[in-house]
């Protein structure tokens, strides 16, 4: 075999086990020797199942109950899944004498309202419990007991309301709670009392509002608090007891409208921090201590104006900074001093209509730039001289003013063209209107000015005579008008003529002309 049909042979290879990759997304698509699955036909649990089956998926079944008993023989099963059926009730002991379960699916059940306490006992191997988008509305105290072994545990998109205190006693091994996507308005401190070796607590899309100061106290070895899209205005000062090994932190979509002093200090592991969609109007001048592996903060949707200074300074690693869509209306060098590397900093859809000179300064570092939808008229000459390592800017859907203030950001545009996020076009003046900046010819760019006008100053000369004779008589003063030019002495008439030729030549301002012209008139 030559060469090339060695390298044909083995890109048909590549090319058969991608198709086998896509045919197979999913676990039931692609059956192994020991499952079995059981479609839209299946009206009820089978009483025995294929030799060597250790796993069986009933999709879209047409199935209303787990009976008692339903698996009476089959110890040697190992997962079980019921997804998208009928099922609106499980009997206690359905799933006795499947003492060597490990994985047990019950989701995606419009009808299962509840499951009774009891139903899985004796699942003493059970490793992972799904019971995800269902109709659950609560959880009573005693559901899981025995499963000791449980590894993850997920409940979310149901409708719970209420858990009662103990729900969770003897999950010994729990490292996932997933109560993400309920209506629970409230949590207890005592649901997470004996979990003790939980990594991730999601309580995400809930109708949360507050958090009791001690619920994670227990709770030492969390890398996942997922608290996003909730209703919560407030966290206090020593919300997060155990810092060390957290990586992940929701606090997005909440109501929050400030935080503690010093609230992010003591974070090493952290990786991600989302803070976007809230209420922020400010922050304390020191929020953040050293996060060595935090690279990405998103502050998007709140409502900042301003910022205290050096306030990223602590995050030595930090690449990506999102302020999108706040209040700012202009920036300083201060903001960012520290920022050194930073590579990615959005500044969208804010109120800004000017900034410093040098803000770059200390942001050399950046590689992209977003400033578009902000008020923007103009920006001062070689404010982009610092970035050497810019790849893309975007300036769009600001007022550009197109004038002579604008020659220095309209010489750079031309030079850079190839780092514009997209079109940069003019709002102002009127005749220049979504025109693309960079398009422009020079002479386009001029500010107006107004013709030097003649002003004439009339005055009143009195002169006065007197003669002495044997009878006497006086003269009358004499009134002699007198007109002193401080210029050349056109006439009015003369200057109006002029402006008009002047102001038909620069049509754009005729409603200045017809100003003026009023003026004079008067």
């Amino acid at each position: 075999m030559s060469r090339g049909e060695i390298i044909l042979f083995f890109l048909w290879l590549l090319f058969e086990s991608s198709l086998t990759q896509n045919k197979c997304e999913k676990e039931t698509d692609c059956l192994k020797p020991n499952q079995e699955i059981f479609g839209s036909s299946a009206t009820e649990i089978p009483h025995t199942f294929r030799s060597g089956v250790t796993e069986v998926f009933f999709l879209d079944c047409q199935i209303k109950t787990i009976p008692n008993g339903a698996f009476t023989g089959s110890s040697h099963l190992e997962k079980v899944y019921f997804l998208n059926t009928e099922i609106t009730s499980i009997e206690l002991g359905a799933f006795d004498g499947l003492d060597d379960l490990k994985d047990l699916e019950i989701s995606s059940n419009e009808l299962l309202s509840a499951i009774p306490v009891g139903v899985f006992k004796g699942l003493g191997n059970l490793e992972k419990l799904i019971l995800k988008l269902n109709k659950l509305q609560n959880l009573e105290k005693g559901l899981f007991n025995g499963l000791t072994k449980v590894r993850e545990l997920q409940l979310h998109g149901n409708e719970i309301k209420s858990i009662e205190d103990g729900t969770f006693e003897g999950l010994d091994n729990l490292l996932l709670l997933h109560l993400a996507k309920n209506n629970l308005s409230a949590v207890s401190t005592d649901w997470f009392a004996n979990l003790g070796k939980l990594q991730k607590l999601r309580l995400y899309e809930n109708q949360l509002t507050t958090i009791p100061e001690d619920i994670f106290q227990n709770l030492p070895n969390l890398k996942e608090i997922a608290l996003s899209t909730n209703k919560i205005t407030e966290l206090s000062p020593n919300q997060f007891p155990h810092k060390q090994k957290l990586v992940i932190l929701s606090l997005d979509n909440n109501l929050l409208t400030t935080f503690p002093q010093e609230f992010f200090v003591g974070f090493p592991q952290l990786k991600t921090l989302t803070l976007h969609k809230n209420q922020l109007t400010s922050l304390p001048p020191v929020l953040f201590g050293e996060m060595p592996k935090l690279i990405d903060i998103n502050f998007s949707q709140n409502k900042l104006s301003t910022l205290p200074k050096g306030i990223f300074a602590p995050l030595k690693k930090l690449k990506k900074l999102d302020l999108s869509k706040n209040q700012f209306a202009t920036l300083f060098p201060e903001y960012f001093e520290g920022a050194q590397t930073l590579t990615d900093l959005n500044l969208m859809n804010n109120e800004i209509t000017s900034l410093n000179a040098d803000i770059f300064e200390n942001l050399q570092t950046l590689t992209t730039i977003k400033l578009s939808y902000n008020n923007l008229q103009t920006l001062p000459e070689n404010i982009f001289e610092p970035l050497t390592k810019l790849k893309k800017i975007y300036l769009n859907n600001n007022p550009w003013h197109c004038d002579c203030h604008l020659v220095h950001l309209y010489h750079w545009l031309k030079e850079n063209s190839g780092k514009l996020g997209s079109p940069v076009v003019c709002e102002h003046p009127e005749d220049l209107n979504g025109q693309e900046i960079a398009s422009l010819v020079e002479d386009q760019l001029f500010c107006p000015t107004i013709p030097t006008t003649t002003t004439l100053i009339t005055t009143t000369t009195t002169t006065s005579t007197t003669t002495t004779t044997t009878t006497p008589t006086t003269t009358p003063p004499t009134t002699e008008p007198t007109t002193t030019s401080l210029t050349s002495t056109p006439t009015t008439t003369q200057n109006i003529v002029k402006l008009h030729l002047f102001f038909l030549r620069n049509f754009r301002f005729l409603k200045l002309f017809t100003f003026l012209k009023g003026q004079f008139i008067m």
